[in-house]
């Protein structure tokens, strides 16, 4: 424990230290409320869902299979709550020591933890969308059409389905994508927080900051090159960065 307080303290001073402090998260920041990442074995969510049911070509020869496979994930993110890695991040952003969180998860826990500013280059569940004409809804009325059986949910204006605004496997990233590039362009301090870091292209962020924190349970690509390395749980991790900060004010 003395080893991580000590490298916390680094952290604390790195963010004081800095003028525009980013941060990037993953699946790492969201499995302690109970959503499952996409590759531990055993937990991982590709180890219960066929990938090929999410790829875009999938969901367009048969969005009812994407639906019955996804349906159970997609009410999962709709019930979970935030940890107390989104709520201190949100914390550290109200302080002003973080200017943006860019993020490769989908279920809206940044926001519902009192993130502001959260960029999320994967898309997002909170909503969905018609392919065909492109009418919005809320991801609520998706939810309610699957557990009344309607499979896909239809668009109400032109009966197509349905999609959630997720980025399935070969679709170009969401619009925040430039907007995260150009946080990182401008960061002075980049802190991964529960990613490993594999996935491309959100694994090149961090080559743009010489300035590197990385929180994550396991290793990654990036640590032989971050200023700190932390391989703890991102909520353990952020509840002593916040008790850190809170001892120096």
């Amino acid at each position: 424990m003395e080893e991580i307080l000590a490298k916390v303290r680094e952290i604390a001073d790195l963010l004081e230290a800095s003028e525009h402090a980013v941060v990037l998260t993953g699946a790492g920041v969201s499995t302690e409320s109970g959503v499952p990442d996409f590759r531990s074995p055993g937990s991982g969510l590709w180890t219960m869902l066929d990938p090929e049911l999410f790829t875009i070509q999938g969901f367009k020869a048969n969005p009812k299979a994407f639906y019955e496979g996804g349906a159970p994930f997609v009410k999962m993110l709709d019930e979970a709550e935030p940890n107390e890695g989104h709520t201190v991040l949100a914390e550290l952003e109200r302080r002003g020591l973080v200017k943006a969180i860019i993020t490769q998860n989908v279920d809206g826990l940044h926001q519902k933890g009192g993130s502001k500013r959260v960029l999320e280059i994967h898309g997002t569940l909170s909503s969905a969308s018609c392919m065909h004409c492109g009418l919005q809804v809320n991801i609520d009325e998706v939810v309610e059409a699957v557990e009344d059986g309607i499979l896909p949910p239809l668009c109400v204006e032109c009966g197509e389905p349905l999609k959630p605004d997720v980025v399935l496997f070969g679709e170009p990233l969401s619009p925040d994508y430039s907007e995260a590039m150009e946080e990182v362009r401008r960061a002075d301090l980049i802190m991964v927080v529960g990613s490993s870091m594999q996935v491309s292209p959100a694994n090149q962020l961090p080559s743009y900051c010489d300035n590197l924190v990385i929180i994550n349970r396991t290793g990654t690509f990036y640590d032989r090159q971050a200023r700190v390395v932390v391989n703890e749980s991102t909520a353990t991790s952020m509840r002593l960065l916040l008790k850190e900060l809170d001892q120096r004010t």
